[in-house]
């Protein structure tokens, strides 16, 4: 990937054309971001964690707070635009250690605490929960990542060939290993729970399979998310200027 040149990285570019992902709107998403991972907290440990069976809880606790307090500290950091200015690209990837501690890490918590809470979920079964989440947490993020590497090998987010139609039908084929690999694996993680936890209603299974597919959503959108801080990094075409204005990619 390090030798690809920047315009088999331009569709990647098109958040940045359009402002989305601008330090000004990351700035504010920061500024929102923070009071959200301390509701999380609130909710992890205040109704999640009421009466789970959970294994070492407090030291998560503790592990979590100070979690919360380091990017509650960067979010503050990197809204200021006298420090956003001068390292974008580093306002970018806090960004996604930020997101990914609000959509991968808690729900994640969440959803183990919550089936902790009911009776047949013991130390040794929620411990085999969370090692089978995590292994399918890995086996998508490998995959979505060779997924991705062939694509820009092959071109696909050059400029131009990007909006075709032979494009559109190629990244779609190269969804099924994903889809395979995601549903085969939440499929055996919901069979493990059923077997071994009575869930008791269909709310019980939402509380716990919802939070489990943000986080897995939330992997699924990382290799991606380390794609555009790498670009930030190499290329100035991925970065604004001083005025706010994104630099040009002929100038590459």
């Amino acid at each position: 990937m390090t030798h690809l040149p920047v315009n088999y990285y331009a569709v990647l570019r098109k958040p940045l054309e359009s402002g989305r992902q601008s330090p000004n709107k990351l700035a504010n998403a920061f500024i929102l971001s923070v009071p959200c991972i301390w509701l999380m907290y609130f909710l992890t440990y205040t109704v999640a964690s009421d009466s789970t069976n959970y294994p070492h809880v407090e030291n998560i606790r503790i592990l979590h707070f100070s979690m919360t307090v380091v990017l509650s500290i960067v979010g503050i950091v990197f809204s200021i635009p006298y420090i956003y200015r001068k390292v974008g690209w580093l306002q970018y990837a806090c960004s996604v250690l930020l997101s990914q501690f609000l959509f991968t890490f808690c729900p994640f918590i969440i959803a183990l605490f919550i089936i902790g809470e009911h009776e047949n979920a013991t130390s040794e079964v929620l411990m085999k929960l969370t090692y089978y989440g995590i292994v399918l947490g890995i086996l998508i993020l490998l995959v979505t990542s060779l997924r991705f590497a062939y694509l820009l090998r092959k071109g696909a987010y050059k400029k131009g060939s990007s909006r075709d139609v032979t494009r559109s039908k190629f990244e779609m084929k190269s969804y099924v290993p994903i889809i395979v690999v995601a549903s085969t694996g939440f499929i055996l993680l919901m069979q493990y729970s059923i077997r071994y936890i009575n869930l008791g209603s269909l709310e019980d299974a939402k509380l716990i399979y919802l939070p489990l597919l943000i986080t897995y959503v939330s992997v699924f959108v990382l290799p991606e998310q380390v794609v555009m801080t790498y670009c930030k990094i190499r290329f100035k075409a991925f970065n604004y200027n001083s005025r706010g204005y994104l630099h040009d990619m002929e100038n590459e």
